[in-house]
């Protein structure tokens, strides 16, 4: 009997303790209310720290990219202006007449001041807004360019502001495990995600990586400018099929230029399109000689 009475007590006083423990989480669990943004004329009050990445950012120089150029259009204010943006987002354009009046890529390009469904109030999904203006993203896939097949790398699933927005940085930049203003303690990229060794050994791996990338891309573009010149010289060294293939050559060159990351969006597949522009250019310097 006094055995059973102390299990009792027990099991009493641990079903107390579970219930005050469940009400004890429940404030922690409330989703905390949001203010009013509707009113609000500036940002920098309550996000002064954002402000300063974002002014020193790429996108707080967009418009003066193109403000000053008398031949940029309504596309190009589609991502150089917040309101070219907002108007790109309903299938619009902006009159470029009125450009005196817009205001570069600020918070408000992809931030709503009310609720929108997404994560921080975007004004669309995260992976949808870097691609609206940045041409980068058939590369990171892994498609687009000629006579190679699609090739998918270790990035290409990994979202734009995975890398391009660490510690939730508004700068926009890749911080590199070697940036030599890094100090021992800050979060670097690289390594925030690729935690299978440390930041000197990731950093080494990243610059043999790039350096590979340029040796390899200086040769072809060598080769791709010697062509160049014998053509200028005798044009009709090459024929229709020969002249159609030095045109592809020079298309998959550009698409490694024009994605700017020196492979790192997707190594695998700049090494496919550069073993595929390797080859014919070995066809295409085998008969101008």
């Amino acid at each position: 009997m006094k055995h059973n009475k102390t299990r009792k007590i027990v099991l009493a006083c641990t079903a107390i303790a579970a219930i005050a423990g469940i009400f004890a989480v429940v404030p922690a669990q409330e989703k905390k209310a949001e203010p009013d943004h509707t009113n609000f004329t500036s940002c920098k009050d309550c996000h002064a720290d954002k402000q300063s990445m974002w002014e020193a950012s790429g996108h707080s120089k967009a418009i003066g990219l193109v403000k000053d150029n008398k031949m940029a259009s309504a596309d190009c204010y589609a991502c150089h202006s917040t309101e070219g943006f907002a108007a790109k987002l309903q299938g619009n354009k902006v009159d470029a007449a009125q450009k005196e009046s817009f205001h570069t890529v600020s918070c408000l390009a992809c931030h709503s001041l009310r609720s929108t469904g997404h994560p921080h109030r975007l004004v669309m999904d995260p992976d949808r807004i870097c691609a609206a203006c940045h041409s980068q993203e058939n590369f990171l896939k892994g498609s687009g360019a000629r006579g190679v097949e699609d090739t998918r790398g270790v990035h290409s699933a990994v979202l734009c502001v995975s890398c391009h927005m660490t510690g939730g940085s508004h700068r926009m930049t890749v911080i590199r495990p070697d940036d030599p203003n890094l100090s021992e303690t800050s979060v670097d990229t690289c390594t925030t995600c690729h935690k299978d060794n440390n930041r000197k050994a990731r950093a080494k791996q990243l610059q043999e990586w790039q350096a590979e990338y340029k040796e390899k891309m200086d040769s072809l573009q060598a080769d791709v400018n010697a062509i160049g010149a014998a053509l200028k010289e005798k044009p009709d060294l090459l024929n229709a099929d020969l002249k159609k293939k030095l045109g592809d050559v020079r298309f998959n060159l550009s698409i490694l230029t024009r994605d700017g990351s020196r492979s790192a969006h997707n190594f695998d597949y700049s090494l496919e399109i550069m073993a595929q522009v390797s080859g014919d250019l070995k066809e295409l310097k085998a008969a101008i000689k």
